[in-house]
């Protein structure tokens, strides 16, 4: 199925996968981008809902994500198609 992913969460997930980040807390990512830490769970929520990421949930709740399996697995194809 087609992408639904709005331009500013495009740029996030390429952000992601350029920079190997398969791991983080939206914290580290929200200072790196200087973005507020709610805008970073925001595209994440969506990431996740589209199978980009997964979240790892800590007693009900969510510390951080984890780039999917398939994302990483196509991470070259997934840059090109939203460069």
């Amino acid at each position: 199925k087609p992408l639904r992913l709005l331009g500013k969460e495009k740029e996030f997930l390429m952000f992601l996968l350029k920079n190997r980040l398969f791991e983080f807390t939206p914290i580290e990512i929200s200072r790196q981008l200087n973005v507020t830490n709610k805008t970073v769970i925001n595209r994440c929520a969506r990431l996740a809902s589209n199978g980009f990421l997964v979240p790892n949930i800590v007693i009900e709740r969510i510390r951080s994500y984890t780039v999917s399996k398939f994302a990483k697995e196509n991470d070259k194809a997934i840059i090109s198609a939203l460069s």
